[in-house]
């Protein structure tokens, strides 16, 4: 699988077939032989690894299908990308070497459900996501994730423990690193988040007065990844000027006041980055954007077509409420395979991120 190389983290259904999908989908798309209407989710071809797909349903949205959409993403249409998964072996952050691996999508592959939660404390840095130069005054919540199948599944649940927030001054309790814009340099705060409980899914919400709420899902805290009572985890921080800087690349207008936007990044079962990773939601947004290669200050390229080197992503512009996220790529074999599947919760005037990092253990059929 080659090696796999890491300094600090992240920048930023039930299985249907085709005949389910023609029951499932309302849309319209032309006219078919006899001038009878044309199903535009008919034609989608299912996934590979669609397997996994079974832990959470999701209904197609066949209204947001086009005549570009190829395939059923766990109730989610995709295009066909501009070419085969590849690791991204030129960041800093989550790069690797050799083929990706996809192993964790496969039934024999699947990673154990979760076990016997234990009580922890995460602690590590509060990271810029671009512009900064202190991520201080920076609140740090801890939420459970509601999965009832519901209308609230996928939402914040009850705080954990006590909302944290970092010092002031960040160049007490920091780590510098180097930013051109920061003199002399940038300090981004140390925290820790005491009584965190393990194997459980959870979403971590930053905010504060100069920074744009972040909803960060698909974090999940294996027992095995502990070390002597804490899990190193890096928070993000997102400057309220880059929430408008990013609307304004991808759309030339900010984001309708009381909506909100969905990021991440798609990564292997190795949690490495991925090139040529789709993306796409199944709520309507104003676009759907892939970042540029600029890993220290990263912003839509309105030309990508899929992920590239720093595997980012956003949907921009889409309305609060439940949503449906889902990844795929073109394996080694040549087939279209998933790559991480997810219902999450989108807040007015926020951020909800959600890193594909493999296979959930939450959502294991």
């Amino acid at each position: 699988m080659g090696e796999t190389m890491r300094s600090k983290p992240l920048q930023l259904g039930f299985l249907f077939s085709g005949a389910l999908l023609v029951a499932a989908c309302s849309g319209g798309g032309g006219d078919g032989e006899g001038g009878s209407p044309v199903d535009p989710c008919s034609a989608l071809e299912p996934i590979a690894n669609a397997d996994y797909c079974a832990a959470q349903s999701s209904d197609p949205n066949c209204d947001l299908v086009t005549k570009e959409s190829k395939y059923n993403a766990c109730g989610i249409a995709l295009k066909e990308p501009p070419g085969a998964l590849s690791r991204s072996s030129t960041v800093e952050e989550y790069g690797g070497t050799g083929d990706p691996d996809l192993g964790c999508f496969e039934p024999s592959g699947y990673p154990e459900k979760p076990g016997t939660p234990q009580t922890v404390t995460m602690k590590g840095l509060a990271v810029i996501f671009s512009h900064g130069c202190q991520s201080s005054d920076l609140t740090i919540e801890v939420h459970k994730v509601k999965r009832t199948g519901g209308a609230d599944d996928g939402e914040m649940g009850d705080l954990i423990g006590s909302a944290v927030t970092t010092p002031s001054d960040c160049t007490v309790a920091g780590v510098a690193s180097e930013e051109d814009n920061c003199d002399p340099s940038r300090y981004e705060c140390t925290y820790e988040y005491p009584g965190v409980p393990t194997e459980t899914e959870l979403v971590v919400k930053t905010s504060g007065s100069k920074w744009t709420a972040l909803y960060d899902y698909n974090i999940f805290i294996r027992n095995s990844d502990v070390t002597a009572g804490a899990w190193e985890h890096d928070v993000r921080a997102l400057a309220t000027d880059d929430y408008g800087l990013i609307s304004q690349t991808a759309i030339g207008a900010p984001i309708t006041s009381g909506h909100g936007a969905i990021a991440g990044e798609v990564h292997d079962c190795g949690d490495v980055r991925l090139i040529n990773a789709l993306v796409d939601v199944n709520v309507p947004r104003k676009v759907l954007t892939y970042f540029g290669d600029d890993e220290q200050h990263p912003l839509p390229d309105l030309g990508g077509k899929a992920t590239s080197s720093l595997a980012l992503y956003s949907a921009i512009d889409v309305n609060p409420g439940q949503a449906s996220i889902s990844a795929a790529g073109i394996g080694k074999d040549g087939s279209m395979r998933g790559l991480g599947f997810l219902r999450v919760h989108v807040y007015p005037d926020s951020v909800t991120t959600v890193t594909f990092r493999g296979m959930n253990p939450v959502l294991v059929p």
